[in-house]
Protein backbone atom coordinates (compact mmCIF):
# COMPACT_ATOMS: atom_id res chain seq x y z
CA UNK A 1 0.00 0.00 0.00
CA UNK A 2 1.16 3.51 -1.08
CA UNK A 3 0.85 7.01 0.98
CA UNK A 4 1.79 9.96 0.63
CA UNK A 5 3.83 12.27 2.72
CA UNK A 6 2.68 15.94 2.54
CA UNK A 7 5.64 18.16 3.67
CA UNK A 8 6.48 21.96 3.88
CA UNK A 9 10.14 23.08 3.09
CA UNK A 10 11.81 25.91 3.39
CA UNK A 11 14.55 28.36 5.52
CA UNK A 12 18.16 28.45 4.20
CA UNK A 13 21.59 27.14 5.32
CA UNK A 14 21.72 26.13 9.38
CA UNK A 15 17.97 27.53 9.66
CA UNK A 16 16.29 25.03 6.84
CA UNK A 17 13.34 22.97 7.86
CA UNK A 18 11.53 20.23 6.39
CA UNK A 19 8.28 19.30 8.29
CA UNK A 20 5.75 16.62 7.63
CA UNK A 21 2.14 18.07 7.97
CA UNK A 22 0.34 14.81 7.29
CA UNK A 23 -0.20 11.37 5.70
CA UNK A 24 -2.60 10.29 3.16
CA UNK A 25 -3.34 6.93 1.26
CA UNK A 26 -4.83 9.24 -1.57
CA UNK A 27 -3.03 10.75 -3.98
CA UNK A 28 -5.61 13.29 -5.31
CA UNK A 29 -5.32 14.70 -1.58
CA UNK A 30 -2.03 15.12 -1.19
CA UNK A 31 -2.27 17.13 -4.79
CA UNK A 32 -5.14 18.79 -3.95
CA UNK A 33 -4.18 20.28 -0.33
CA UNK A 34 -0.39 21.47 -1.97
CA UNK A 35 -1.77 23.05 -5.10
CA UNK A 36 -4.06 25.32 -2.50
CA UNK A 37 -1.50 25.83 0.37
CA UNK A 38 1.14 26.72 -2.68
CA UNK A 39 -1.52 29.00 -4.25
CA UNK A 40 -2.54 30.76 -0.72
CA UNK A 41 1.73 30.91 0.11
CA UNK A 42 2.27 32.67 -3.03
CA UNK A 43 -0.83 34.99 -2.55
CA UNK A 44 0.27 36.07 0.94
CA UNK A 45 4.02 36.57 -0.73
CA UNK A 46 2.79 38.67 -3.00
CA UNK A 47 0.72 41.07 -0.68
CA UNK A 48 3.63 41.66 1.65
CA UNK A 49 5.81 42.18 -1.47
CA UNK A 50 4.08 46.11 -1.47
CA UNK A 51 5.94 46.27 2.11
CA UNK A 52 9.51 45.65 0.99
CA UNK A 53 11.92 48.07 -0.19
CA UNK A 54 15.69 47.42 -1.30
CA UNK A 55 18.37 47.79 1.42
CA UNK A 56 22.31 48.44 0.03
CA UNK A 57 21.23 48.34 -3.54
CA UNK A 58 20.06 44.28 -4.01
CA UNK A 59 18.94 42.98 -0.86
CA UNK A 60 15.26 42.86 -0.21
CA UNK A 61 13.87 43.93 3.04
CA UNK A 62 10.64 45.23 4.45
CA UNK A 63 10.11 48.88 4.81
CA UNK A 64 11.27 50.76 7.91
CA UNK A 65 7.65 52.25 8.21
CA UNK A 66 6.34 48.87 8.37
CA UNK A 67 9.01 46.70 10.66
CA UNK A 68 6.95 47.35 14.01
CA UNK A 69 3.49 45.78 12.42
CA UNK A 70 4.75 43.31 9.36
CA UNK A 71 7.75 42.23 10.12
CA UNK A 72 6.94 38.80 11.92
CA UNK A 73 4.60 37.22 9.47
CA UNK A 74 6.28 38.67 6.25
CA UNK A 75 9.55 37.17 7.92
CA UNK A 76 7.64 33.63 8.09
CA UNK A 77 5.95 33.46 4.95
CA UNK A 78 9.13 34.52 3.19
CA UNK A 79 10.94 31.17 5.06
CA UNK A 80 8.36 29.18 3.65
CA UNK A 81 9.75 27.81 -0.11
CA UNK A 82 6.65 25.36 -0.96
CA UNK A 83 4.70 22.33 0.04
CA UNK A 84 4.93 19.07 -2.00
CA UNK A 85 4.38 15.57 -0.83
CA UNK A 86 6.28 12.41 -1.46
CA UNK A 87 5.05 8.68 -1.97
CA UNK A 88 6.32 6.08 0.47
CA UNK A 89 5.60 2.26 0.04
CA UNK A 90 4.23 0.66 3.13
CA UNK A 91 5.08 -3.15 3.74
Amino acid sequence: MNYYLVKCYGGSYEDSFDVVLFATSKKTTATKYCTKFNKILKKWKDYYKQFETQKYGIMIWIADEHINTKFERWNKLNKISKCYYVEVLVR
